[in-house]
């Protein structure tokens, strides 16, 4: 073994054991964070994007600078589970503040009454239409499934982002914008109706509902990772069929299972809807779908 070998490979067993010392601090900095989030931002996926942060600053850590590591890490975990939410959570600014005033309406209404409330609920304590509700909800879906912050043509003299054609409802909309937002949440409706029941079943609770991966699965009488499988599952069914509908949608994981059942998912949704069906699951209740 050369110098230059056995100095890289001291260095490789630093690094590895300044991650396992410290892998910790990614659970502390998650849950520091995932206050900020809605409750349908994956825990696990967050975990994922700061362990892979945490890796990052053992190997890019310098001694010499005095920092202690565990500060220097904290920092490069947060940075890493931030620039993952950025990367997947295009919904407007708008909606955010719409979702988390859901939440913490819901989150009144079932201290209040020992439940959990329903949208109607939800939607009369906060003042609004039932339907606004489910909307929001409905948005909040899509928001996990497309990165709309990516630029798309909207006409000759522009371009624009899917984003800022999602349920900004209090703008005065021009008809063919206004058609264009209610497709495009109808399409999204209209796909989970065509999903497998199980898949089905858990993205409408854990996206919709709010409900948590273990509790779901504790009805379903499978594990969570049986019940986040299935989520991932959904999503990366509907990810397919959007990704035949709309422009500059992120294709599915080429490793990502289950590949045919997208394919038979994908051309039994294309081969029974129409424009005109979207339209008219846009007006359909979400509820339809549990």
């Amino acid at each position: 073994m050369t110098a230059a070998t056995a100095t890289t490979a001291g260095a490789l067993d630093t690094a590895n054991a300044l991650v396992e010392e410290h892998l910790h601090l990614v659970n502390h900095v998650v849950n520091q964070l995932s206050a900020r989030f809605p409750r349908h931002v994956d825990r696990d996926e967050l975990r994922g994007a700061g362990a892979a942060g945490l890796v990052d600053a053992a190997h890019r850590y310098d001694p010499s600078t005095g920092v202690p590591f565990a500060r220097y890490a904290s920092i490069r975990i947060r940075g890493a589970v931030l620039d993952a939410t950025r990367s997947r959570d295009w919904a407007t600014r708008r909606l955010r503040r719409d979702l988390r005033t859901i939440e913490s309406t819901q989150s009144l209404l079932e201290e209040k009454l020992q439940r959990r409330p329903d949208d109607a609920e939800i939607a009369d304590e906060m003042g609004v239409d039932e339907d606004a509700v489910r909307a929001r909800r409905a948005a909040a879906v899509t928001s996990t499934l497309l990165t709309l912050d990516r630029p798309i043509r909207e006409d000759e003299s522009g371009s624009g982002v899917l984003g800022d054609r999602i349920l900004e409802q209090d703008q005065a909309w021009l008809p063919e914008a206004a058609l264009e937002n209610n497709e495009l949440v109808g399409t999204l409706r209209t796909a989970i109706a065509h999903l497998p029941e199980l898949p089905r079943r858990v993205l409408v609770e854990h996206h919709f509902e709010g409900r948590l991966l273990r509790d779901i699965a504790d009805d379903l009488g499978v594990t969570e990772a049986r019940a986040s499988q299935l989520r991932h599952e959904a999503l990366h069914a509907l990810q397919a069929y959007f990704g035949t509908a709309y422009d500059n949608v992120p294709q599915v994981p080429v490793d990502a299972p289950g590949k045919r059942r997208r394919a038979a998912y994908v051309a039994q949704v294309s081969a029974n809807t129409t424009w005109r069906t979207r339209l008219q699951g846009e007006v359909d209740a979400v509820r339809t779908f549990a």
